[in-house]
């Protein structure tokens, strides 16, 4: 597996993982539950929006490379 689709499959997984805890937070009565769970939702958003930056990036870069070869 290359870099670029490890990168987009791990984005791709926190987005995943974000649905899941919103769903957490759409089901916890709990305040304090709730909470918890936009927080690690918030989280994984957070990462999802980093991953696909760093893909952005080594996009680009094997572009260039390629482009110089």
């Amino acid at each position: 597996m290359d870099w670029l689709s490890f990168l987009k499959i791990m984005a791709m997984e926190e987005h995943a993982a974000r649905a899941k805890y919103q769903l957490a937070v759409d089901l916890a009565e709990d305040e304090d539950l709730k909470s918890f769970f936009a927080k690690l939702r918030d989280e994984e958003a957070f990462h999802a929006q980093f991953l696909e930056g760093e893909y952005e990036k080594l996009e680009k870069k094997l572009r260039q490379e390629g482009g110089n070869a």
